[in-house]
């Protein structure tokens, strides 16, 4: 079976998915990135019974849009099955070996990012019309225009050698293109170092790709630091750098293999993301609206592509974002477990859907006497304290499987009592996209901070047998 599952680019990838029975879904009728198309993705899994959070989304691929010049794939991220075998695709790791370990492995043993003279056969487009080249999905009515929802920004200061991989919303607009930037991230920090120099940060925004560079450029604090190296992560994954080629346009660089690649920069220049007052973002991955504001322009000088190439794209909200971020998260927290010496106690780290991937995080503890009791929840709390995208974290025991909701609210139904078993922290830093971190919700608190959760839904180590699981 694992003969030949080689992964170096996407469409090796959707190789791999298939050859272990994820069916690809081809649409051939034409239909319209504008609504519909994605109006009839969450229609192909949606039922009565799912959510549309935490539901597995399928590989679906429309060959046909009707505007753009691409076949529109979604789903590649569409299961937590999906995101192993694209980790693991030989099957080399048993189950013993979990997500985070494999990726905090790669991290730390990182594989530069090969330099080749020249991209393979691409088709170059100098100044090109988005809005006629690109099927950008608009998501929702009243959303600021279609959008890019997979565009992975590379940036790097030729002078420190620091760079930067990370996907932001980016929405073509009538006569622009605006990009969605955090302003204490770090392609925020490599903007300014450029402004400082009196230069613009030349970037490459590469469309379709090596799923594992999406995992890597999901990583964040403490994962990975300002300057760090995602492709390393992406190429120590693989075990191969990363090929990257120059730009066409600019003195930026772009992944070799990618489907499809903008050329742009990026400097001081502030726009409304909207042309229209009042208006909301495209729906946000905790699944809510938020007002827009002022982003930064974009400057996009060439579009090039590989022939026949594949525009991929995410839904916002669903299974595909929450396992990305998900992703990230799940190393963060297993790189603090390693750097306190504490990870022994931790066998699984599972960061749900149903948080985004970032609320709803979920501990498979190992205790091996009493005192552990109490140490897996100080130590959970910690983790609340140092990663600001934490919100919620429940623990289980060994035969509690984390990856199951329904297994979780198992062990919260019989291992839990609320009055006993919920543990706070003090006010702390959130996710700004969390809408409870409101002083309207709770009113005389500071905006952006609250109080975090351990939920223990653990057994005491003295009452185990008491608590010995039928079926097990």
């Amino acid at each position: 079976m694992t003969d030949g599952l080689e992964i170096h680019d996407l469409c090796s990838a959707l190789e791999v998915l298939e050859r272990y029975g994820q069916t690809v879904a081809y649409i051939d009728a034409p239909i319209d990135p504008n609504l519909d198309l994605l109006s009839d993705y969450l229609g192909a899994y949606r039922t009565a019974t799912n959510s549309v959070m935490s539901a597995e989304q399928p590989l679906r691929l429309y060959r046909k849009p009707r505007t753009g010049a691409f076949a529109v794939l979604l789903g590649v991220f569409g299961s937590r099955a999906n995101t192993r075998i694209l980790l693991d695709p030989q099957g080399r790791h048993g189950t013993e070996v979990c997500n985070a370990e494999l990726v905090y492995r790669a991290i730390m043993s990182p594989i530069e990012p090969v330099m080749v003279r020249s991209a393979a056969e691409r088709v170059v487009v100098e100044q090109p019309d988005l809005h006629t080249l690109l099927p950008a999905l608009t998501c929702s009515a009243g959303d600021p225009g279609p959008t890019i929802t997979l565009g992975m920004v590379y940036a790097r200061d030729e002078r420190s050698g620091a760079t930067n991989c990370s996907v932001h919303r980016i929405t073509i607009k009538p006569s622009s293109v605006a990009i969605a930037i955090y302003p204490g991230g770090d392609l925020q920090r490599l903007i300014d170092l450029h402004t400082q120099r009196g230069e613009r940060l030349p970037v490459s925004v590469n469309i379709g790709m090596d799923p594992a560079i999406y995992i890597a450029a999901a990583l964040s604090k403490p994962a990975l630091g300002f300057g760090d190296d995602e492709l390393g992560v992406a190429g120590a994954i693989r075990g191969r750098g990363v090929e990257l080629a120059p730009c066409y346009s600019n003195a930026g660089r772009f992944v070799e293999h990618a489907q499809i690649v903008l050329e742009a920069s990026l400097g001081t220049e502030m726009e409304a993301e909207s042309e229209v007052g009042d208006a909301h973002s495209m729906p946000e991955y905790l699944g809510y609206y938020s007002p827009c504001g002022e982003v930064s322009t974009l400057r996009v000088s060439a579009l090039s592509h590989r022939p026949g190439a594949l525009y991929q794209a995410l839904s916002g909200p669903g299974r595909e974002q929450s396992e990305l971020l998900g992703a990230g998260q799940e190393v963060s927290i297993l790189r603090l477990l390693s750097e306190w010496g504490m990870n022994r106690l931790v066998k699984d780290i599972v960061a749900q859907p149903a948080g985004g991937g970032h609320l709803f995080t979920v501990l498979q503890v190992v205790k091996s006497c009493e005192a552990d009791d109490q140490l897996v929840r100080q130590l959970s709390q910690r983790l609340l304290e140092a990663i600001s995208s934490t919100k919620n974290i429940v623990l289980v025991d060994e035969d509690v499987n984390p990856c199951s909701s329904e297994d979780v609210l198992w062990a919260m139904s019989t291992r839990f009592r609320a009055e006993m078993d919920i543990h706070g922290t003090r006010p702390l830093p959130g996710t700004p996209l969390d809408p409870t971190l409101s002083s309207l919700y709770c009113p005389g608190e500071y905006t952006g901070t609250a109080p975090k959760s351990v939920f223990d839904c653990t057994v005491p180590f003295a009452l185990r047998p008491r608590f010995r699981r039928a079926f097990a």
